[in-house]
């Protein structure tokens, strides 16, 4: 049987209502179940790395965001990748 390892989110549209929020309060008890579990947390998402870490304030250093279309790769606070536009 294979076992979750990660789970990965887009936002707009898919993990934000139309408000652009969520329900902060419930995800933070589902995040704790999946951290006991072992289960990592990604934001993969086309906007700013800066903005998506406004949405998880707690846990930001905790979690990876695949950020800005994929330029720009954070896993637990540390660059994994940085892309940049050579004109």
């Amino acid at each position: 049987m294979m076992s979750i390892k990660l789970i990965a989110v887009g936002m707009d549209g898919t993990f934000l209502s139309d408000q652009k929020t969520y329900n902060r309060e419930r995800f933070m008890a589902q995040y704790q179940q999946m951290k006991a579990q072992g289960i990592r947390f990604v934001v993969a998402s086309g906007n700013q790395y800066y903005q998506l870490i406004s949405f998880f304030p707690e846990i930001a250093n905790e979690i990876a965001f695949v950020a800005e279309n994929g330029g720009w790769v954070v896993s637990e606070g540390k660059d994994v990748l940085v892309m940049t536009l050579t004109y």
